[in-house]
This record gives C-alpha cells, sequence and structure tokens, in this order.
C-alpha cells in the first residue's frame, strides 16, 4: 500500500520536474525578466495542485478507491519535494553559472516592485526611502544558495498545506468513525 503512494508520487514529481525544467529554460532564454513576474508564481502555482490533485486521485485509483490521509498526503509530498527541488536547481544554475548578470537585471526589478507596492498602500516616505535605501546598499542575492533554500523550504511549506487539504478531501470519508458492529 504504502509502495503505491511513493511510487505515485515520485512518477509526478518527475512530471514536475520536467515541466519546471522546460518552463525555466524556456523562460530564461526567451525574457528572464519574467522571473520578477507574479504571474509566473502564479501559473506554477496552479501546476503544483493540478498535478497534486491527479497525483492523489491517481493514487486513490490504484489503491481500490480507498485511501487515507496520509497515503494521499505522502504522494503529494513525494511529488513536490521532487519538483521543487529540481525547480530550485535549475534556476540556482541558471542565475550564477549561465547568465550572471541576469540576477542582477531581476535583483534591481525586484527592487523597483518592493517601492511600487509600498507606494501603492500609501506606506510613508521616509520609512520607504530607508527601506529602499538599505535594499540597494545590501543587495538581497535572490539566486544565493541560502535564499534558494530558504525560498524551497517556503515552497514545500506552502505545498504541503495544500496538499494536506487535498488529501483530506480525497481521503475515505469513514476513515475517522468507528466501525459499524454488524
Amino acid at each position: 500500500m504504502k509502495d503505491i503512494s511513493k511510487t505515485t508520487g515520485i512518477t509526478f514529481g518527475y512530471i514536475l520536474a520536467g515541466y519546471y525544467l522546460v518552463v525555466n529554460l524556456i523562460v530564461f532564454f526567451a525574457d528572464y525578466t519574467l522571473f520578477a513576474k507574479p504571474y509566473l508564481g502564479f501559473v506554477n502555482m496552479v501546476m503544483v495542485l493540478v498535478l497534486g490533485v491527479s497525483c492523489i486521485w491517481i493514487t486513490k485509483r490504484r489503491l481500490g478507491n480507498l485511501i487515507t490521509t496520509k497515503q494521499g498526503f505522502t504522494a503529494f509530498f513525494i511529488m513536490v519535494l521532487i519538483g521543487m527541488f529540481v525547480n530550485q536547481l535549475v534556476q540556482f544554475i541558471l542565475f550564477n553559472f549561465v547568465n550572471p548578470e541576469a540576477k542582477v537585471v531581476n535583483n534591481q526589478i525586484l527592487v523597483s516592485m518592493a517601492e511600487s507596492i509600498a507606494r501603492d498602500i500609501d506606506a510613508p516616505a521616509e520609512d520607504i526611502d530607508k527601506q529602499i535605501e538599505y535594499m540597494r546598499s545590501n543587495p538581497n542575492d535572490n539566486f544565493s544558495v541560502k535564499s534558494m533554500l530558504f525560498a524551497f523550504a517556503q515552497s514545500i511549506l506552502g505545498a504541503s498545506i495544500a496538499g494536506l487539504l487535498i488529501a483530506l478531501i480525497f481521503r475515505n470519508k469513514t476513515e475517522f468513525s468507528s466501525p459499524k458492529i454488524n
């Protein structure tokens, strides 16, 4: 039973990893500034959810339509772990070895976006200026090992919450109820 959850999670993890590999390569070589755009993250999040639902659904079918929350979550978690690791690894290689100048451009775009958001929410001008000056004088390298590990952990945490909710939806409704006495 547990082998089915793991093998399905690994299979879907490879599918998600392939998706991230292709998307990262296409976006990087077409226009690497798209990595700083929120809609790319939204599209990736939707893809993770679609693949996650499919992964748990197929796991449930392979288990004879009897699945526990743990089995569903295990398949989802393995899928996300593999996919997100490949995503972060590919981005790290692209921005640190293939074209390091792209990293500088994207970091500048993110500083500009932060400034724009702060002005849109009517933050005090002196606070915005101090924060932007700090960000420019101490550039936060979004593609350093530390930042990438932090982003990886955030991705896993966010996806795990979604995966747990999806696993709860797909679990057998009688999983926590007491057995019937015949």
